[in-house]
């Protein structure tokens, strides 16, 4: 028992040790929390009004005159995509959050290979948390691929290791989760895109061609001053010391470059409207069955580009809170929800608000403004945690919010779109969910606009969703209060009318095991 005793007081004595030694050359420092309403620092007056806020937010991240295009389709985003990288000659940034080894992926690692190839330079940023191809033994293979072949740079952010060890040197557990959340292209200094969607399957196959496709928004960006802005967010996060060189040696997987290019040249066909060849490989008859699910795309390389709009556009970046607090997004938000004076569309993923923000909203409502939010409903058995949370939070929110009017998906679609609107006019689309990892941990970027005729595109597709009614969306009621207006939320309708519980039994464990006791806690949430 001494003896014992003597083993767990030298490990307790040694990990003192190397966590006051680690501190002292620890690089990464977390912010300290900030307390009540400074959560949200807003310094600007809170009588601006909209076009006023519009200018001030940073002139140097945006033009006074770009072209924006919008891709809320899934097969013109894509194609968007595939188009930007083929026109190509000088270079290509790419930043994802999640990159899959699906058809998509490899596609689009093959193309960047050939890209290379005729003499393109290309730097790559993937996350170490989102990137799920690098945790397959295949998957490692491509990627070495990548790292391997001439003219490309690919860098990691925060690697796994280093996350665990800032988490045990800092004690705080949002170092294993603070992620690089950007979804960044830019090709040629020219022509930028960024959104709601990362690379894989179901942010790209048509919903009439896959029940469980995402509905998501995009930006397509033409402007050497948009352009420049986003090369600079990018860099922010590729030239930090939180990215990492990949090495090839590193992953102790050999790679078929071959695989790749003939993900490439399947994909090309198949967007071309050419048919599959007959080939044996395994990987290239997976990737064929794919592409032979997805007749959305079949043909589609000639098909019309999307229309631009032209019209002033800020880029809002907040980068990883992990390393720097500044939230320019955040900050932003607060300004322009202050500003409105008619309307507030929101669309979000994940619905988890923190106090500040629903505070921020009954204000909006006691000014007369009407609010409208769509969200996901638990039929996209998306996130688990985060519906566990939005279960328990919507019926106060209505009942805090009377001019809330609250949508939820009704099928397996997830709504994947991050997107807001301002009195119709001003727009933002960009990766920042409602949620308290967006608002306090993640990397994030959104593209703001200042353009009547862009918002109404904007909200043209959320609003036709709203309006389709059951069993596509559904609206989320309150019973009349009457008079007893301190009374406990009655529910009208809500998610038991279209839903039982023990078809998803980890929102109920997280329920039961998380939330309550954060209640006991009183923690900032809502």
């Amino acid at each position: 028992m001494k003896r014992l005793l003597r083993t767990i007081s030298m490990m307790a004595a040694v990990l003192a040790l190397l966590w006051g030694a680690g501190n002292l050359l620890l690089e990464v420092q977390l912010p300290t929390a900030p307390e009540g309403r400074g959560a949200f620092p807003d310094p600007m007056d809170p009588e601006m009004n909209l076009s006023d806020v519009f200018l001030a937010l940073p002139a140097a991240n945006g033009s006074e005159q770009s072209r924006v295009a919008l891709l809320d389709d899934n097969a013109t985003a894509w194609l968007t995509r595939w188009r930007l990288l083929a026109e190509a000659r000088q270079s290509i940034d790419v930043s994802y959050f999640i990159l899959k080894q699906d058809v998509f992926g490899a596609a689009l690692l093959g193309h960047l290979i050939k890209k290379a190839r005729e003499g393109v330079r290309i730097r790559v940023l993937l996350d170490a948390m989102g990137t799920e191809m690098s945790r397959d033994r295949r998957g490692n293979g491509y990627l070495g691929v990548l790292v391997r072949t001439p003219g490309v740079q690919v860098r990691v952010y925060r690697p796994l290791k280093y996350r665990y060890l800032d988490a045990f040197l800092t004690l705080n557990p949002a170092a294993v989760i603070a992620s690089d959340h950007d979804k960044i292209l830019v090709v040629d200094g020219r022509r930028a895109l960024t959104g709601g969607r990362n690379i894989s399957r179901e942010y790209f196959s048509p919903p009439a061609d896959d029940p469980t496709a995402f509905h998501d928004t995009d930006v397509l960006l033409a402007g050497r001053q948009i352009a420049a802005a986003m090369t600079t967010a990018f860099e922010a996060q590729f030239t930090s010391g939180e990215a990492k060189p990949m090495q090839s040696g590193a992953l102790h997987l050999d790679g078929s470059e071959d695989d790749l290019l003939e993900a490439y040249q399947l994909m090309d066909e198949w967007l071309r409207g050419l048919g599959l060849p007959d080939r044996t490989a395994d990987i290239e008859q997976t990737w064929a069955h794919q592409l032979q699910g997805m007749p959305g795309l079949h043909g589609i390389l000639d098909s019309e580009s999307p229309g631009y709009e032209s019209t002033r556009v800020r880029l809002l970046n907040s980068r990883t809170r992990l390393i720097n607090p500044n939230d320019a997004i955040t900050r932003s938000l607060i300004r322009l929800i202050r500003s409105a004076r008619e309307e507030i569309f929101i669309q979000s993923p994940y619905l988890v608000l923190l106090k500040d923000a629903a505070e921020l909203l009954e204000e909006a409502a006691e000014r007369g403004v009407r609010i409208t939010i769509l969200t996901n409903g638990p039929a996209a058995r998306d996130r688990a945690i985060g519906q566990a949370f939005f279960f328990d939070q919507w019926p106060r929110l209505l009942q805090r919010i009377p001019s809330l009017q609250l949508y939820v998906g009704g099928d397996r679609h997830n709504l994947h779109s991050k997107i807001a609107v301002v009195d119709r006019r001003v727009s933002l689309v960009g990766t920042y969910n409602f949620d308290p990892l967006s608002m306090l941990v993640n990397s994030e970027l959104v593209i703001v606009a200042d353009s009547e005729a862009l918002a109404e595109r904007v909200l043209e597709k959320p609003e036709r969703l709203m309006a389709a009614g059951p069993p596509r969306t559904y609206r989320y009621l309150l019973a009349p209060a009457g008079d007893q207006t301190d009374a406990p939320a009655m529910i009208e309708f809500g998610p038991t009318d279209h839903w039982q519980a023990k078809q998803w039994p980890a929102v109920a464990a997280y329920q039961y095991w998380l939330i309550k006791p954060l209640r006991v806690l009183d923690t900032p949430l809502l």
